[in-house]
Protein backbone atom coordinates (compact mmCIF):
# COMPACT_ATOMS: atom_id res chain seq x y z
CA UNK A 1 0.00 0.00 0.00
CA UNK A 2 1.41 3.47 -0.93
CA UNK A 3 0.91 6.11 1.81
CA UNK A 4 -2.04 7.51 1.74
CA UNK A 5 -1.36 11.12 2.18
CA UNK A 6 -4.28 12.70 0.03
CA UNK A 7 -7.93 12.28 -1.31
CA UNK A 8 -7.00 11.15 -4.61
CA UNK A 9 -4.23 8.32 -2.70
CA UNK A 10 -7.41 7.32 -1.03
CA UNK A 11 -9.17 6.83 -4.59
CA UNK A 12 -6.53 5.07 -6.12
CA UNK A 13 -6.19 2.86 -3.26
CA UNK A 14 -9.77 1.73 -2.91
CA UNK A 15 -9.75 1.57 -7.32
CA UNK A 16 -7.00 -1.14 -6.98
CA UNK A 17 -9.03 -3.15 -4.50
CA UNK A 18 -12.00 -2.71 -7.34
CA UNK A 19 -9.62 -4.34 -10.10
CA UNK A 20 -8.09 -6.97 -8.02
CA UNK A 21 -12.05 -7.65 -6.97
CA UNK A 22 -11.89 -10.04 -9.34
CA UNK A 23 -14.59 -8.16 -12.28
CA UNK A 24 -14.20 -6.65 -14.85
CA UNK A 25 -16.34 -3.22 -14.32
CA UNK A 26 -16.45 -0.43 -12.04
CA UNK A 27 -17.98 2.98 -11.21
CA UNK A 28 -15.67 6.05 -10.05
CA UNK A 29 -17.73 9.02 -9.16
CA UNK A 30 -16.15 12.26 -8.21
CA UNK A 31 -17.92 14.84 -6.65
CA UNK A 32 -16.54 18.21 -5.14
CA UNK A 33 -17.70 21.28 -3.79
CA UNK A 34 -16.03 23.88 -1.83
CA UNK A 35 -17.29 22.43 1.13
CA UNK A 36 -16.89 18.75 0.52
CA UNK A 37 -14.98 16.01 -1.69
CA UNK A 38 -16.89 12.59 -2.24
CA UNK A 39 -16.18 9.45 -4.41
CA UNK A 40 -18.20 6.62 -4.72
CA UNK A 41 -16.00 3.30 -5.82
CA UNK A 42 -18.24 0.16 -7.09
CA UNK A 43 -17.58 -3.05 -8.70
CA UNK A 44 -19.00 -6.37 -9.94
CA UNK A 45 -16.24 -8.16 -8.45
CA UNK A 46 -16.24 -11.14 -5.75
CA UNK A 47 -18.13 -8.56 -3.35
CA UNK A 48 -18.03 -10.04 0.52
CA UNK A 49 -20.43 -11.69 2.55
CA UNK A 50 -21.63 -10.85 5.90
CA UNK A 51 -19.23 -11.94 7.72
CA UNK A 52 -16.05 -10.55 6.07
CA UNK A 53 -17.62 -7.24 6.14
CA UNK A 54 -17.89 -7.11 9.59
CA UNK A 55 -14.16 -7.65 9.51
CA UNK A 56 -13.04 -5.88 6.05
CA UNK A 57 -12.45 -2.43 8.51
CA UNK A 58 -9.94 -4.04 10.68
CA UNK A 59 -6.48 -3.33 9.99
CA UNK A 60 -5.31 -6.81 10.78
CA UNK A 61 -7.49 -8.20 8.57
CA UNK A 62 -7.04 -8.89 4.86
CA UNK A 63 -8.45 -11.09 2.18
CA UNK A 64 -5.25 -11.02 0.13
CA UNK A 65 -3.86 -14.47 0.28
CA UNK A 66 -0.31 -13.52 -1.66
CA UNK A 67 0.72 -11.35 1.26
CA UNK A 68 3.25 -13.09 4.25
CA UNK A 69 1.82 -10.35 6.60
CA UNK A 70 -2.27 -10.58 6.66
CA UNK A 71 -3.22 -7.20 7.26
CA UNK A 72 -4.96 -4.39 5.20
CA UNK A 73 -4.72 -0.60 6.21
CA UNK A 74 -6.70 0.77 3.23
CA UNK A 75 -10.23 0.80 4.04
CA UNK A 76 -9.71 1.34 7.73
CA UNK A 77 -7.31 4.63 7.08
CA UNK A 78 -9.94 6.14 4.96
CA UNK A 79 -12.85 5.70 7.05
CA UNK A 80 -10.69 7.06 10.18
CA UNK A 81 -9.51 9.85 7.56
CA UNK A 82 -12.78 10.35 6.36
CA UNK A 83 -14.10 10.74 10.06
CA UNK A 84 -11.77 13.14 11.48
CA UNK A 85 -13.19 15.32 9.17
CA UNK A 86 -16.84 14.99 10.29
CA UNK A 87 -17.40 13.46 6.65
CA UNK A 88 -19.06 10.03 6.34
CA UNK A 89 -18.25 6.58 5.35
CA UNK A 90 -20.36 3.69 4.28
CA UNK A 91 -19.38 0.47 2.64
CA UNK A 92 -21.73 -2.27 0.83
CA UNK A 93 -20.79 -5.70 -0.33
CA UNK A 94 -22.84 -8.73 -1.45
CA UNK A 95 -21.06 -11.98 -1.56
CA UNK A 96 -20.57 -12.80 -6.12
CA UNK A 97 -22.23 -9.39 -6.55
CA UNK A 98 -19.70 -6.86 -5.97
CA UNK A 99 -18.58 -3.94 -3.46
CA UNK A 100 -19.54 -0.65 -3.12
CA UNK A 101 -17.36 2.25 -1.00
CA UNK A 102 -18.77 5.89 0.19
CA UNK A 103 -16.83 8.65 1.37
CA UNK A 104 -17.42 12.25 1.99
CA UNK A 105 -14.77 14.48 3.25
CA UNK A 106 -15.75 17.78 4.96
CA UNK A 107 -12.90 19.74 3.05
CA UNK A 108 -13.67 22.72 5.42
CA UNK A 109 -12.50 20.54 8.45
CA UNK A 110 -8.59 21.42 9.65
CA UNK A 111 -8.03 17.57 9.87
CA UNK A 112 -8.81 16.83 6.32
CA UNK A 113 -6.08 15.90 4.06
CA UNK A 114 -5.23 17.80 0.63
CA UNK A 115 -7.12 16.64 -2.65
CA UNK A 116 -3.96 16.09 -4.26
CA UNK A 117 -3.79 15.51 -8.10
CA UNK A 118 -7.33 14.29 -9.65
CA UNK A 119 -5.86 14.32 -13.47
CA UNK A 120 -2.96 12.29 -12.40
CA UNK A 121 -5.06 9.65 -10.22
CA UNK A 122 -7.44 9.44 -13.08
CA UNK A 123 -4.95 9.18 -15.54
CA UNK A 124 -2.92 6.40 -13.08
CA UNK A 125 -6.39 4.06 -12.64
CA UNK A 126 -7.06 4.41 -17.08
CA UNK A 127 -3.05 3.03 -17.14
CA UNK A 128 -3.74 0.24 -14.60
CA UNK A 129 -6.89 -1.00 -15.89
CA UNK A 130 -5.88 -2.90 -19.10
CA UNK A 131 -8.41 -5.76 -18.48
CA UNK A 132 -11.01 -3.58 -16.80
CA UNK A 133 -13.59 -1.35 -17.63
CA UNK A 134 -14.24 2.12 -15.45
CA UNK A 135 -16.91 4.42 -16.39
CA UNK A 136 -15.88 7.59 -14.65
CA UNK A 137 -17.77 10.44 -13.69
CA UNK A 138 -15.97 13.79 -12.18
CA UNK A 139 -17.70 16.88 -10.78
CA UNK A 140 -16.54 19.90 -9.61
CA UNK A 141 -19.43 22.28 -8.67
CA UNK A 142 -21.65 22.08 -10.80
CA UNK A 143 -19.72 21.19 -14.03
CA UNK A 144 -18.35 17.59 -14.65
CA UNK A 145 -17.48 14.70 -17.65
CA UNK A 146 -17.68 11.26 -17.79
CA UNK A 147 -14.96 9.16 -19.08
CA UNK A 148 -15.36 5.56 -19.98
CA UNK A 149 -11.81 3.24 -20.23
CA UNK A 150 -13.62 0.96 -22.97
CA UNK A 151 -13.72 3.72 -25.51
CA UNK A 152 -9.95 4.31 -24.58
CA UNK A 153 -9.11 0.97 -24.87
CA UNK A 154 -10.76 1.00 -28.31
CA UNK A 155 -9.37 3.93 -29.69
CA UNK A 156 -6.04 4.24 -28.17
CA UNK A 157 -3.19 2.38 -27.38
CA UNK A 158 -2.79 2.64 -23.37
CA UNK A 159 0.95 1.58 -23.29
CA UNK A 160 2.21 3.69 -25.93
CA UNK A 161 3.66 6.92 -24.56
CA UNK A 162 2.65 9.11 -26.66
CA UNK A 163 -0.90 8.20 -26.81
CA UNK A 164 -1.33 8.17 -23.14
CA UNK A 165 0.14 11.93 -23.30
CA UNK A 166 -2.64 12.62 -25.30
CA UNK A 167 -5.11 11.37 -22.83
CA UNK A 168 -3.55 13.08 -20.17
CA UNK A 169 -3.73 16.52 -22.00
CA UNK A 170 -7.24 15.83 -22.80
CA UNK A 171 -7.51 15.73 -18.51
CA UNK A 172 -6.55 18.28 -17.96
CA UNK A 173 -8.31 20.43 -20.14
CA UNK A 174 -11.28 18.65 -18.84
CA UNK A 175 -10.09 19.69 -15.64
CA UNK A 176 -9.52 23.18 -16.55
CA UNK A 177 -12.86 23.47 -18.01
CA UNK A 178 -14.89 22.39 -14.94
CA UNK A 179 -13.12 24.65 -12.86
CA UNK A 180 -13.16 28.17 -15.25
CA UNK A 181 -16.93 27.89 -15.82
CA UNK A 182 -17.82 29.78 -12.63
Amino acid sequence: MATLRTISDHILDICENAIKSGGDKGYLVIIETEEFFKFVVSDNGRGMDKEKLKKVLDPFFSTKKERKKKFGLGLPFLKYSVERTKGNFRIFSEKNKGTTIIASFNLKNIDCQPVGNITQTILQLINMSQSFSWKITRFFKKEGYVIETEFLKNNFDLTDPGDLMLIKNYLINLEKQIKEVL
